[in-house]
């Protein structure tokens, strides 16, 4: 698997996993695509933008969640998920979710038109708010 780090004008010839972002960054959701859904796993191609530096990956896995953990992962965020919440309303998809990044734990909120779009949203709010 590859990671691509891409800031106007400058390209990083170092993948980013070698580079660990140590200073905290806003983190911003992109896009999140689903394709090739077989055995029970998916190919799911994130975008974020963490800082000024945009990360695109495609992670084979068993869900959104555990695609997005590991691209923050990559990118020098260390969050772990510890308790999840997840129903659907007339705004969309909400997922509740508390997160740990360090020592720091807070609840943070996700809407998307589906589950895996919330789940990424939440991902996002926490990696934030646990900074």
């Amino acid at each position: 698997m590859s990671i691509s780090a891409d800031i106007p004008g400058i390209a990083f010839a170092a993948p980013l996993a070698a580079r660990h972002l140590h200073a905290p960054a806003a983190v911003r959701f992109g896009s999140l695509r689903i394709s090739g859904r077989r055995a029970g796993r998916a190919d799911y191609t994130l975008t974020l933008a963490v800082g000024d530096a945009i990360l695109r990956d495609t992670v084979r896995t068993h869900g959104p969640a555990d695609a997005v953990t590991t691209l923050l992962y990559r990118a020098g965020i260390r969050l772990e998920i510890q308790e999840f919440h997840q129903r659907t309303t007339a705004a969309g998809v909400v997922t509740e979710l508390r997160a740990q990044q360090d020592r720091r734990t807070e609840w943070a909120t996700g809407v998307g038109a589906d589950a895996a779009e919330s789940t990424a949203r939440a991902l996002v709010a926490a990696a934030n708010l646990t900074a």
